[in-house]
């Protein structure tokens, strides 16, 4: 299986911020409120930053 750079993006923010949320808060929905954030800052800013950086390119 090949995963594209956004796959593993997404792969690895998912993984990240499960690991995060775990270590970081006591009560389930607490991780998944917690987690869910992580999860949409990691993509949110690296899409932001590869359009930023596309001109560059």
């Amino acid at each position: 299986m090949v995963l594209s750079h956004f796959g593993a993006l997404v792969l690895f923010s998912f993984l990240v911020s499960v690991v995060f949320a775990v270590l970081s808060k006591r009560t389930l929905r607490e991780q998944l409120i917690y987690g869910a954030k992580v999860f949409a800052a990691f993509v949110g800013i690296a899409v932001l930053l590869g359009w930023i950086m596309l001109p560059f390119a």
